[in-house]
């Protein structure tokens, strides 16, 4: 369902926000939505597409049942200790949960009533989601800043490392966004970035009006 959207035709702009895990993601997603976006979170909708009441959940649970608690439920601990040591067991999952997570962005996109849109998603080049938006965003922030907030959220560093494997190189991002913003500052100056790249919107967004 996913290859009917169509931002061009939209009125809406569409910002597809991507960068390495732990890069800041969703920080700069959030200082867009303070601007007056509609942020979509990409992870939100990949986390549902894992809940009983998702469409694809009967597919996964038969794909991945070593992944499932005693209950039949997905836990969604072991079933990242599962696909992040085990690249074809990923893309196997990738491809149960990725056109649904597509699909659910299309639709908050079309029920929105904000003229920019921006779309936190880690896989935005991986998915194909990129093709979608008008204009790409990579967050980056130094290894070592990365390490630390993740290693305090829990994260051990064998962990990291496997869920960065799994995406796409950093440069590459980088290589392919239209915009890069430095998240290795505090707040504000990430802050300055997304307000700079935000004004650099309003051309687009007048076109489509």
């Amino acid at each position: 369902m996913v290859q009917k959207l169509n931002p061009k035709n939209s009125g809406k702009v569409i910002v597809g926000i991507t960068g390495d895990f732990g890069s800041g993601k969703s920080t700069a997603a959030r200082f867009f939505g303070e601007l007056g976006a509609r942020v979509i979170d990409a992870d939100k909708w990949a986390h549902q597409a894992l809940r009983k009441n998702s469409p694809v959940y009967p597919q996964i649970v038969r794909q991945f049942q070593e992944a499932c608690d005693a209950k039949g439920r997905v836990d969604r601990k072991k079933m990242a200790r599962l696909v992040f040591k085990n690249p074809r067991r990923r893309k196997k999952l990738e491809a149960a949960i990725h056109p649904y997570v597509l699909d659910r962005i299309r639709r908050e996109i079309e029920k929105a009533g904000e003229k920019i849109i921006a779309v936190e998603a880690p896989l935005l080049y991986e998915s194909g989601f990129d093709r979608f938006c008008d204009k790409t965003v990579a967050v980056t922030a130094p290894v070592k800043s990365v390490y630390g907030r993740l290693k305090q959220k829990g994260y051990t560093p064998a962990e990291i490392e496997a869920r960065q494997k799994a995406q796409l190189a950093a440069e590459e991002k980088k290589k392919r966004s239209d915009f890069v913003i430095d998240n290795s500052g505090n707040y504000q100056q990430t802050r300055r970035e997304v307000k700079k790249i935000w004004k650099s919107l309003r051309p687009v967004f007048e076109r489509r009006s």
